[in-house]
């Protein structure tokens, strides 16, 4: 009776330990994530200055988008470090000082995904991350590269970036494009909801958008209103 105790005793210290270092590792390796984030998204700014801020804002896009469609802490994390690190490929195109992209510049960053994927997969622990970031520029119809997936054959953290991704990029700044109102950009996912975008997706972000980051509400045009 006495072994059999001193074994329950040992057995139960030994899970006890075993979780204060698994837990200390965890940190670790949390910290080394987001040593890793950071560090890819001030190469990619300094390269690019326009983008400051720019994977900040779609990672805080696609967390809560994620986290409106119900889905778990883990896929909350690996699509944080998908949306933060979804445009590194860049790092690989040289700066342009603005206005419209030569035919070899956007070309260029037509392959961002592709590369990206390529930097990203490198590291072990950002593997299905790096399948999203390949995936960020396809389509729900099917028109969109480098791979022409769509649908449900499109993965959902991808899915998720596209929106996210679309969205910032319309507001804060483009290759070529003149940015346009928070209200005008949630006008064009609403439309383009179905085609480009995965129609899920797309209400989810519309709803949790206005939490995020509020627009004017002068500017918001009710869908029972358009024409």
């Amino acid at each position: 009776m006495r072994l059999e105790r001193h074994i329950d005793v040992s057995s139960g210290r030994e899970r006890f330990l075993q979780k204060e270092i698994d837990t200390v590792l965890n940190s670790d390796i949390r910290r080394l994530e987001n040593d890793v984030l950071r560090a890819f998204i001030a190469a990619l700014e300094q390269a690019h200055p326009q983008m400051r801020g720019h994977s900040e804002r779609v990672a805080s896009y696609a967390v809560a988008t994620a986290q409106a469609l119900g889905l778990n802490a883990a896929f909350l994390r690996q699509v944080r470090i998908a949306a933060a690190l979804h445009d590194v490929g860049l790092l690989v195109v040289p700066t342009w000082g603005g206005g419209a992209l030569s035919p070899e510049q956007w070309q260029a960053v037509r392959k961002h995904p592709e590369t990206g994927a390529q930097m990203v997969s490198r590291i072990q622990r950002f593997q299905t991350p790096s399948e999203w970031i390949l995936a960020h520029h396809e389509r729900w119809d099917g028109n969109g590269y480098p791979k022409g997936l769509a649908g449900a054959a499109i993965p959902l953290g991808a899915r998720i970036l596209a929106v996210a991704e679309a969205f910032d990029s319309m507001t804060c700044f483009d290759f070529y494009k003149t940015p346009l109102s928070e209200a005008q950009a949630l006008e064009e996912i609403k439309a383009h909801a179905g085609t480009q975008f995965d129609p899920e997706v797309a209400a989810a972000f519309l709803r949790i958008q206005p939490i995020i980051q509020p627009p004017p509400a002068s500017e918001l045009t009710p869908l029972s209103s358009r024409n």
